[in-house]
């Protein structure tokens, strides 16, 4: 929490004090100044996601700012600066920063995949790109057979299956008229996804009982095994690639560090303390 605040804070009390160019002042904190500048930083440096959600609430977030500029404050008052774990706490936050910001720079900003790069890796592995026959049903869930049957009457005669979901289906899928959506095989109750294979499109099956209740069962759509497109396997592609070059990155940087910087482990020393903490978690007896 005390990290969380000093570094989200931080930003604000710099811009709020040193910036002479923007002198418009949205609120202050004590002798502590938010200008527009540092507001709208603060909210440029949150995931695009948030920024979205913050710009459509911008009173909730300067109240929550706020709450953390007088926590700030306080703890600063109470002297919690200076609390020997806070300062440990920093430190370490500091070197994850730190490594983090190089991890960024050496690693994940040169491990940017090229098109061409992406169509080889397409045309070497389209085997992994398909996808799988699924189906598509709609079912209407009661609880007793006398009910199941009475509702297989109605369709019978004509009655609309969505409709009767609506009414009668004690299932979550009722309020979209029964629609389970699409699946492939091992995904449902063994039971349903057989009584659904042996349906055509369209077609109602007869009451079939699990142990949920009684189901009347319609297909209502069904897709073929096939291969993705480049275009819908391109994402997962990039992901895959992206990922394997980083990791390639990542361990050519620690290769030339470990040489760049002496490292040595005494591995007696080691040993023993090794054997000590798996002891302590009955790991060794």
């Amino acid at each position: 929490m005390v990290l969380a605040v000093f570094a989200s804070c931080i930003g604000l009390y710099g811009c709020g004090n040193g910036d002479r160019d923007d002198k418009k002042v949205i609120a202050t904190v004590s002798n502590r100044a938010i200008t527009v500048k540092a507001f709208k930083a603060r909210i440029d440096r949150l995931p695009a996601y948030y920024q979205r959600i913050v710009r459509s609430n911008l009173k909730r977030y300067l109240d929550e700012t706020i709450m953390e500029m007088l926590l700030y404050e306080d703890a600063l008052r109470k002297g919690l600066d200076k609390d020997k774990e806070v300062k440990e706490i920093l430190i370490e936050a500091r070197k994850k920063i730190l490594v983090s910001k190089l991890v960024a720079g050496e690693v994940d900003e040169k491990a940017k995949v090229s098109e061409e790069d992406m169509l080889k890796y397409y045309g070497e592995h389209k085997d992994e790109f398909k996808t799988p026959e699924m189906w598509r049903a709609s079912h209407i869930l009661v609880t007793s057979e006398s009910e199941a049957k009475s509702i297989a009457d109605e369709l019978s005669k004509g009655a609309d299956f969505g409709d009767l979901a609506k009414k009668y289906s004690i299932d979550a899928t009722a309020s979209r008229g029964g629609d389970i959506g699409f699946f492939r095989a091992g995904q449902l109750v063994p039971e349903f996804e057989k009584a659904c294979l042996k349906l055509n499109i369209g077609q109602t099956g007869d009451i079939l009982h699990t142990q949920f209740g009684y189901h009347i069962i319609k297909l209502t759509d069904k897709r073929d095994a096939g291969g993705q497109s480049y275009d819908e396997a391109r994402r997962a592609i990039e992901g895959e690639l992206s990922r394997k070059k980083k990791a390639v990155l990542f361990d050519e940087m620690v290769n030339k560090l470990k040489s760049l910087y002496s490292v040595n482990i005494n591995k007696s020393t080691f040993e023993s303390f090794e054997t000590e903490e798996k002891t302590k978690d009955g790991i060794i007896k």
